[in-house]
């Protein structure tokens, strides 16, 4: 079956409490292959920005119930909010990450079955080519906007606007060229062909699927036309600002989620 039939999956809507009122932002599966083994371990990944100082996090999956097929949608409430998330421990790298192995097992055991689509390490850029010029896709809840019905994201279509395979400004990042609106923030950003793709020896047929990064920051023109870096704002916060948009993002490199297999144990 294609990636695309399945992306919708990859992430999950992330309304969270905090002292300024509810924020929306974007988190998405992601899961640590296990050396010699077909056990995976589970993330969710989202921006430290997006859950900082929340009182409690709400996460609404897409399930099937064993006991209710009609029921579609099950919240799964984090009642310790932003101190459940493991921070990466450079205070530079905003990302964060969800132990869910936990929660998934105690749905499970009631007949909640949640849908996932997990992206993983194999999924990584690694030594696969990719040119400096690639299209590609980011997937959350722009300006919290979702199909609240069916509880399905929005998938968006841009261009890196800087090289993937250099660090922007000395940075572990690189940006896209795509209008980056609040609640987009911990959004994935990936590379999906179906049909054929460049190599290095010319094109091939069939699908690829590479794994970048997550969506945190964008540059803004601000009154002064002097340019600024400024976290993606969760989109439920209403924040007052005399600049304009760039239509840029800045794209944490998804590599730098192998720091966190040292503090998780693996």
């Amino acid at each position: 079956m294609p990636f695309s039939q399945d992306i919708y999956k990859s992430t999950v809507r992330v309304e969270s409490d905090t002292p300024n009122g509810t924020s929306v932002g974007t988190a998405f599966w992601f899961c640590f292959s296990i050396e010699g083994s077909d056990n995976i371990f589970p993330l969710l990944v989202t921006n430290k920005h997006v859950v900082s100082g929340a009182s409690e996090i709400r996460l609404r999956l897409n399930v099937t119930s064993r006991d209710n097929p009609d029921n579609k949608v099950f919240t799964l409430t984090i009642s310790d909010g932003e101190n459940s998330f493991l921070m990466h421990p450079d205070t530079d790298v905003d990302i964060c990450v969800l132990r869910v192995g936990r929660w998934i097992k105690q749905m499970e055991k009631s007949g909640i079955y949640p849908e996932i689509f997990y992206f993983s390490d194999l999924q990584m850029r690694g030594d696969r080519y990719i040119s400096p010029v690639e299209d590609v896709y980011m997937t959350g809840y722009p300006n919290g906007l979702w199909d609240s019905v069916n509880n399905r994201p929005v998938t968006r279509k841009g261009i890196t606007a800087s090289s993937p395979l250099e660090k922007w400004k000395g940075r572990p990042e690189f940006l896209i060229d795509m209008a980056c609106f609040g609640g987009s923030s911990g959004s994935p950003v990936y590379i999906m062909n179906q049909g054929s793709y460049a190599t290095n020896n010319g094109f091939a047929m069939g699908e690829r699927l590479i794994f970048l990064g997550l969506l945190y920051a964008g540059p803004v023109t601000n009154v002064s036309g002097n340019i600024e870096i400024i976290d993606v704002p969760t989109a439920a916060t209403q924040v007052v600002r005399s600049s304009i948009t760039m239509n840029l993002g800045l794209v944490i490199n998804a590599e730098k989620l192998y720091d966190f297999k040292p503090l998780l144990g693996l």
